[in-house]
């Protein structure tokens, strides 16, 4: 019985090749597309849920709220951390975690030789309770109590232990970070796991930062970002509980200011990964509003699979009314009929299934996990989520796309259909006409998406950032004291093609900003005081990358603060004028100095944030970063001098820049793959919805075959007869864009509203969202109507 239903099975397909193969590949590319999110969203909420505290542990973040916005940060102050511990009520732990965000790690091996490792982003500084809290695996020594309490000791992940101190135990041995500290080796840990925002391998000691500078863990205005504490809550404590204390807390360490405008908060860490208003460590915030798209676009996808299915298959019922007719003759009831027709849609969705696995196990480690930056397991035997995802859309998909065609396939009455007609009815044809429309809408939902974001990312990448971008590149500074400072400055000077160059803090635009307190001063006993981005420069800064001077002079050359430049923003929080603020006195970081100078602001973050008030001014123990704007005809050849003065200053550590225009690029990423992602989908949405749509103008080419014939014979032209078939297509194009576009205007505007400067949603969108909807149904349409009207009308006709 299975071997001749088989055969069967097999003749059916070898007789109905194109129908059989377009089912398949519409129903693969929805499945794999589907998976792929289901695989992506499964791993992106796996992260940090191995902590076995993880419900009871919070970050604790701040919300400063300024001129009515608000400014979000995961970062305090180094001091802030044990007077919580003391102060607040309902804490069982709390650990400070200091990241840096590079280190150079000096090793000598058995034979004598110094080695030298640059490691970045591993070096985090951590208190010994930071493994009490936190689940990490110790392989070898100690690292709670004691042992970690010590300065000047570290533990290592095992991959970093193997690395440096190869073929041997690391436990005992000593590395020198910096070229200058010297740190023992307490333990050996696991390595970070994949699904960890804790991307650590090397944990030093607390108490080695702060012996090395005491005064930071003494004061209360400064904040970074890459200093986070983690607190872990009693039993039947909760967050509101904690939040309730800090504004005696603030009104107690902080001043006027900050008590008004700074309010401290718990964040679960379940919500770690996901929470857009404070970074992690991994500096891979992926929002929930994401991950809940990806869901809904791979649903979608599906969805229109299955709509494609459904056409298709409806499209052949007249070629198959014939069989149906003849099985009923020969015994066959209705629900026979049913479960054959759903029996081969379940083997077209097997194999579109299989097919699919197979696809993503090969696109995974080849594009996907490059794309999203991390790496997704692929276990369909050991990992029984995935196993059921599987199976749900194995079922699912076969009744929703088979169970509609298996029905009107089995109406068909023997007399009918043994004389080639069918069961279609006119509320059949209009069930048919809205998928056609509901697939359309779908597609039109993604192509409005796309256009909105490509042109959003367009915008990025060509409005004005108030300073140079092209051909300015950035280097790293890793020697920066005076000797190597005047080394570069005197060897520079002499490479052909390098129009200036400045040494600074961080360019104009930086992943890495430090604010401060600054105090303005209207006399010797009055003052405002205001939040600003702080960016040490030197006398070339200016002219290297491009700002424009408003007012009085630029900072002059010198490597101590003894005068400052501020932006035009930063004039505004205070109330001066550019030419009113020359010569005004203000102080940040205790150092007081004139103004004199004023810059036109320029963005110094992403331009989802407003433009900050921004203190510019020399300190050239500060400076980490080389910027050289190049000639463009010697741009090779500047780079290859740069490097060759380089190894001259830094022998140890590897050579590497980046010009600001492809920084720029490489911040915006996140919004650039969601481009790109919108692209693909809605590609892929219209290649199955052209499907689709191809079976539906199939269909009525086979259901009005006699029609046509006739309407020929009686002098109708092709061109005639095409329109009547397209014009009912581009009404149904049309209802659809009219749905659909007020629902993508709606989604694509929350998306934009994230960003201070933007785009606005114009009629173009709207245009060439229909337009390209219509050429896309009239190029699929038009073949199809140009093979049924260009038909010989004898065939059709022969019959009657």
């Amino acid at each position: 019985m299975l071997k001749n239903y088989l055969n069967i099975l097999r003749r059916n397909f070898a007789r109905n090749k194109a129908f059989t193969l377009i089912n398949i590949l519409g129903l693969t590319m929805g499945i794999t597309c589907s998976l792929i999110m289901f695989l992506v969203v499964k791993q992106e909420f796996s992260f940090n849920r191995y902590h076995s505290n993880l419900d009871s542990l919070y970050r604790i973040g701040h919300v400063d709220v300024v001129d009515g916005r608000e400014y979000t940060q995961g970062g305090l102050p180094l001091v802030m951390p044990p007077s919580i511990k003391e102060e607040i009520v309902g804490l069982r732990d709390i650990t400070l975690v200091s990241h840096e965000a590079y280190g150079l790690i000096s090793v000598t091996d058995n034979t004598g030789q110094l080695n030298h490792y640059e490691e970045d982003p591993e070096l985090v500084y951590v208190e010994p309770n930071f493994f009490r809290m936190f689940d990490w695996k110790v392989l070898e020594g100690v690292v709670e109590g004691e042992t970690l309490a010590e300065p000047n000791v570290v533990a290592l992940s095992k991959t970093l232990a193997e690395k440096y101190f190869p073929g041997e135990s690391a436990m005992g041995k000593t590395i020198r970070l910096n070229k200058e500290l010297d740190l023992k080796v307490i333990a050996v840990l696991e390595d970070a796991r994949k699904d960890s925002d804790f991307p650590f391998g090397i944990f030093i000691s607390m108490e080695t930062k702060r012996s090395q500078n005491p005064d930071d863990f003494n004061q209360w205005g400064s904040i970074s970002s890459d200093n986070v504490a983690f607190v872990q809550l009693e039993n039947n404590v909760t967050p509101e509980q904690i939040d309730a204390q800090f504004p005696d807390f603030v009104e107690k360490h902080w001043n006027k200011d900050r008590r008004e405008q700074t309010t401290f908060l718990l964040t679960p860490m379940t919500e770690y990964h996901f929470d857009e208003r404070f970074s992690n460590f991994s500096q891979r915030v992926i929002p929930k509003t994401m991950l809940i798209t990806y869901i809904i676009i791979g649903a979608f996808l599906i969805v229109t699979a299955c709509v494609n299915f459904i056409n298709m298959s409806t499209a052949m019922s007249v070629k198959r009314s014939k069989e149906v007719g003849m099985r009923k003759v020969l015994g066959s009831d209705r629900k026979q009929l049913v479960m054959r027709f759903l029996g081969e849609t379940f083997v077209i969705t097997l194999i579109a299934t299989l097919l699919s696995m197979a696809i993503t196990e090969r696109l995974l480690p080849m594009v996907i996990n490059d794309f999203m930056g991390i790496e997704i397991p692929f276990n369909p035997i050991s990992d029984p989520a995935l196993l059921l995802y599987l199976l749900g859309v194995l079922v699912t998909v076969s009744l929703f796309a088979g169970l509609y065609p298996a029905f009107v396939l089995s109406s068909a009455k023997p007399i009918t259909a043994l004389k080639g007609g069918s069961a279609q009815t006119k509320g059949g044809m209009g069930f048919r006409r809205f998928l056609v429309f509901f697939q359309f809408f779908i597609c039109q939902v993604l192509i409005f998406g796309t256009v909105v974001a490509v042109t959003q990312m367009n915008y990025f990448l060509n409005v004005d950032m108030g300073y140079d971008q092209e051909w300015i590149l950035n280097i790293g500074l890793a020697k920066r004291d005076k000797q190597a400072l005047d080394l570069w400055d005197s060897e520079i000077q002499n490479i052909p093609g390098v129009n200036n160059y400045s040494f600074n803090y961080r360019p104009p635009f930086s992943g890495s900003i430090s604010a401060t307190d600054a105090y303005v001063y209207a006399n010797d006993t009055t003052r405002d005081v205001l939040t600003t981005h702080v960016k040490m420069a030197d006398a070339n800064y200016l002219e290297t990358y491009g700002l424009t001077l408003l007012a009085g002079k630029w900072l002059n050359d010198s490597d101590t603060t003894n005068q400052y430049v501020v932006n035009e923003t930063f004039l505004k929080k205070v109330g001066l004028e550019p030419e009113e603020a020359i010569f005004k006195t203000i102080q940040v970081w205790g150092k007081k100095a004139p103004i004199v100078g004023v810059v036109k602001d320029y963005h110094v973050s992403t331009l989802s944030q407003a433009i900050e008030p921004v203190t510019m001014f020399n300190d050239a123990r500060s400076y980490r970063t080389l910027g050289v704007r190049v000639n463009p005809a010697n741009a090779e050849s500047v780079v290859a001098a740069l490097e060759e003065i380089w190894y001259q200053v830094n022998e140890e550590y590897e050579f590497s820049y980046q010009y600001v225009d492809d920084q720029l690029v490489d911040y915006y990423e996140m919004e650039q793959k969601m481009s790109q992602m919108l692209t693909v989908f809605a590609g892929i949405a219209i290649f199955i919805g052209c499907l689709g749509l191809y079976g539906l103008v199939s269909f009525m080419a086979n259901q009005k075959a006699k029609e046509i014939g006739i309407r020929k014979v009686l002098g109708a032209s092709v061109a005639n007869i095409m329109q009547r078939f397209s014009l009912e297509f581009i009404l149904l194009v049309g209802v659809a864009f009219l749905l659909a576009a007020p629902l993508a205007y709606y989604f694509m505007n929350v998306w934009l509203n994230q960003y201070e400067y933007r785009i606005s949603i114009g009629p173009v969108v709207f245009a060439v969202s229909i337009l390209a909807s219509l050429i896309i149904a009239m190029l699929t349409t038009g073949y199809r109507s140009m093979r049924a009207a260009t038909a010989n009308p004898v065939q059709s006709l022969r019959d009657e």
